[in-house]
C-alpha cells in the first residue's frame, strides 16, 4: 500500500504499528506496518513494488509520514 493509503487506515485507527526490518536485499530495509485485524501491510510504492530503503533515517520518515510519532526497528 502507498503512504497515503496508509494514512487512511491509520487515522481510521486500523493500523497499530510500525516497523522496520532488514529487506531480503542485502543492506537495505523495507517498513511494514501491523494491522489491527493481524497480519501485516507492506510500504509500496505506486507499482506495488516494496520500498525499499538504504537509510534508517528514510525509512522511519517514511513510517512516520503514515503518522506514527514512533517506529520499531527489527534488527534481525
Amino acid at each position: 500500500m502507498t503512504i497515503n493509503e496508509l494514512r487512511s487506515l491509520y487515522r481510521d485507527n486500523q493500523l497499530v504499528e510500525a516497523i522496520i526490518e532488514p529487506s531480503a536485499e542485502e543492506g537495505s530495509w523495507i517498513v511494514e506496518f501491523r494491522h489491527a485485524r493481524g497480519g501485516f501491510v507492506l510500504l509500496t510504492d505506486a507499482h506495488g513494488e516494496e520500498c525499499h530503503y538504504i537509510d534508517l533515517d528514510q525509512a522511519s520518515k517514511s513510517a512516520m509520514a503514515v503518522g506514527f510519532k514512533q517506529v520499531r526497528v527489527e534488527d534481525v
